[in-house]
């Protein structure tokens, strides 16, 4: 075990040293458990992925991302998309469960999480529309067209953020869509209200982690 693992710790080493030849919209992933997927395609430890790449993990993966200024664990049944805004690197998560650290904003369907220093550590949750974020440490806000709200170390709060309605049904509303309010609830609450979210160990890895299928 104390073999593979330093044989992971050095391509994840080299990997990092490399990311500079990507640029500020590159990065790096490596897959953790099972099949993680780019494009539809599996990839192997060490894969280069750029703004527009579609990373999607199986049932049973899990995968790792560093890239310049921050880093990702993306759970099993996750699904997100890179991409640069304004040359800067974020990711769009469609569904499931990633663990972010540093300056990696995480964008939702109506909504954008976005990290206060390259020290902070969050968790977002994406279950068909149910969101649910998490400030491990540091501070993130959680930041809409039209508002913005603050989430603190050892917090969480959780809103509705389904895919937008057609224009017919929308303009159906007198009033239009309101905003969604946050609910705040702490950390060790929100790991008993995402059901079925689990928390566990791949080849003694703390950081591994397993979201529902969607």
């Amino acid at each position: 075990m104390k073999i593979r693992q330093t044989i992971l710790a050095t391509g994840l080493a080299a990997s990092i040293a490399c990311l500079p030849l990507f640029g500020a919209g590159g990065a790096i992933l490596s897959p953790m458990a099972g099949t993680v997927a780019v494009n539809g395609q599996a990839v192997t430890a060490g894969s280069a992925i750029v703004a527009g790449d579609l990373v999607s993990t199986s049932a049973v993966g899990s995968a790792r991302m560093v890239l310049p200024g921050g880093s990702l664990i993306a759970a099993s049944n996750t699904n997100f998309r890179m991409e640069n805004v304004n040359n800067a690197n974020m990711v769009r998560l469609n569904s499931g469960f990633v663990k972010v650290t540093g300056l990696l904003p995480v964008a939702l369907t109506t909504r954008t999480v976005v990290p206060a220093t390259a020290t902070t550590r969050f968790n977002v949750y994406d279950l068909s529309g149910k969101v649910y974020v998490e400030a491990v440490a540091g501070t993130v806000a959680v930041k809409s067209a039209t508002n913005s709200y603050t989430v603190r170390t050892g917090e969480a709060v959780t809103f509705a953020d389904p895919a937008p309605q057609a224009p017919a049904a929308a303009s159906a509303s007198a009033g239009g869509a309101s905003l969604a309010v946050p609910v705040a609830i702490g950390i060790a609450a929100a790991a008993a209200v995402v059901t079925g979210v689990v928390v566990h160990q791949v080849t003694k890895c703390d950081n591994c982690v397993s979201s529902p299928a969607q």
